[in-house]
């Protein structure tokens, strides 16, 4: 009897200790994240600007750029953490002593975590343990190396070996076309759901009436804004613009119902003081019903942010009559879903064939949530369904972001390899599919901008 006991005791060590080994520190783990670094990846989201109107910029005593803070204040970091504010006489050694003590309780965080990745292997800084020495000359680098936009294009296309990259111009959803020769564009259509009156436009750069005004078209009547829509999605995707994408969630629910013409048009050419909020609502649900019907038929897919904006009503489940009564519709489901990543595997379940979904900007609200999320996933769907994006500001939030999505997705395969629920070299082929293959089976129109041919680098042209 005692001899069994030992035996069993023996089992659980042994057990337990294959449980607690780091998946990371096998080769298994070291091939397939090394397999992953090599292919060129499809970012299917991001929000790089200009060069000339890059996101953080400030002024410093050599002149306006950007700057450590910059990095930091213009990532994630600061949706948990606040960032001490860039002095009025840019001395960076006026920021530093108090802003080296913003980042003590925010270690453990992926919005911090997603960063480091860039310190480390573009300026070879350890920014766990910086000194005061090694911040300020890292401050310096960085604003050298924002002089010219080459560093944009080294660092995207080749440091973190991205080919192609969608771009949501936010800055001015009315654009079609993309600053960079990397870039996708992205209809961005958030605001269009608006349109019931010219005065939600104060600033005119989101106003679908100005888009109308400059092509000479009628915005009289409902039929009239149905036409101006249409005409900026065709003439977006003849410039090159691949999805329609929206961000609603951060506004509010994504419970769209489906509502008759007539009451849409009711509402159609009064300023919201005139409006009740269910008013409002109709109109919103109605557009959005336009704008999946227009998505179909113009075979531009349907980027859709889910989770993780307006908590209450972001659930992807609220879109479920949406997707359910638009079989031709190609709708993504972007980050996941987070917190919800379970409910969006089980909506793909049952709609693979006409649902994507895009685990953009997961790893980096959190990296355990996503890990886990990838091997869900992997048992509920086709693996041909799944992408990713590094949805960040500036190159090194960019960088940082794909190196994480890399690092996850290749220890949540390797975890299932080790685990003999995967062979390796399915695990391979899934994790190009994700980083690649899959983007360019929903976007086949992306073969005529590849680049990077039988691993020569091939820098696009400026």
């Amino acid at each position: 009897m005692k001899f069994h006991c030992l035996l069993f005791a023996a089992f659980i060590s042994i057990a337990c200790a294959a449980e607690s080994l780091d998946v990371k520190q096998t080769d298994t783990f070291r091939r397939i994240k090394s397999h992953l670094d090599r292919v060129p990846a499809i970012d299917t989201h991001d929000h790089l600007k200009p060069f000339a109107i890059l996101q953080g910029s400030v002024r410093t005593e050599a002149g306006v750029g950007m700057t450590l803070f910059s990095l930091w204040n213009s990532s994630y970091f600061t949706w948990i953490n606040p960032v001490t504010s860039w002095p009025a006489n840019g001395r960076f050694d006026d920021w530093w002593p108090k802003a080296k003590n913003d980042f003590v309780n925010a270690r453990a965080t992926s919005f911090y975590r997603y960063q480091l990745p860039a310190f480390t292997d573009l300026y070879g800084v350890d920014f766990e343990a910086i000194t005061d020495a090694q911040a300020r000359d890292l401050n310096r680098r960085i604003f050298a190396n924002y002089q010219s936009e080459d560093w944009i294009y080294e660092v995207v296309t080749e440091r973190a070996n991205i080919e192609l990259m969608f771009n949501d111009p936010y800055w001015d959803r009315l654009a079609r076309t993309n600053y960079y020769s990397f870039g996708v564009a992205v209809l961005n259509v958030t605001r269009l759901l608006r349109g019931f009156h010219p005065s939600e436009y104060a600033a005119e750069v989101d106003s679908p009436f100005r888009y109308a005004r400059e092509e000479k078209l009628p915005t009289e009547t409902l039929d009239d804004y149905l036409a101006v829509i249409e005409h900026f999605l065709k003439a977006g995707k003849a410039a090159g613009a691949v999805c329609l994408k929206t961000t609603t969630a951060y506004e509010r629910t994504l419970q769209f119902d489906r509502v008759p013409k007539e009451r849409a048009a009711l509402v159609y050419g009064r300023p919201k003081s005139k409006l009740t909020d269910a008013e409002v609502k109709e109109f919103e649900d109605f557009v959005m019903w336009q704008l999946a019907e227009l998505s179909a038929k113009l075979e531009l897919p349907f980027q859709i942010h889910t989770g993780h904006a307006r908590i209450q009503g972001s659930n992807p489940m609220n879109l479920l009559d949406l997707i359910e009564a638009n079989p031709r519709t190609k709708f993504i489901m972007f980050h996941g879903g987070y917190p919800w990543v379970g409910e969006t595997g089980a909506i793909m379940q049952r709609h693979s064939k006409h649902v994507w979904i895009d685990s953009v900007w997961l790893p980096t609200i959190s990296y355990t949530m996503a890990k886990r999320a990838y091997q869900e996933w992997l048992e509920v769907m086709p693996s041909n369904h799944i992408m990713w994006g590094a949805d960040a500001h500036h190159v090194e939030g960019i960088y940082g972001a794909t190196e994480f999505t890399r690092r996850c997705l290749a220890e949540a395969l390797a975890e299932k390899v080790e685990r003999d629920e995967l062979r390796e070299s399915d695990a391979l082929r899934i994790g190009q599919q994700v980083m690649r293959d899959n983007a360019l089976e929903l976007f086949p129109q992306l073969q005529d901008r590849l680049w990077k041919h039988k691993g020569k680098l091939k820098p696009p042209s400026k």
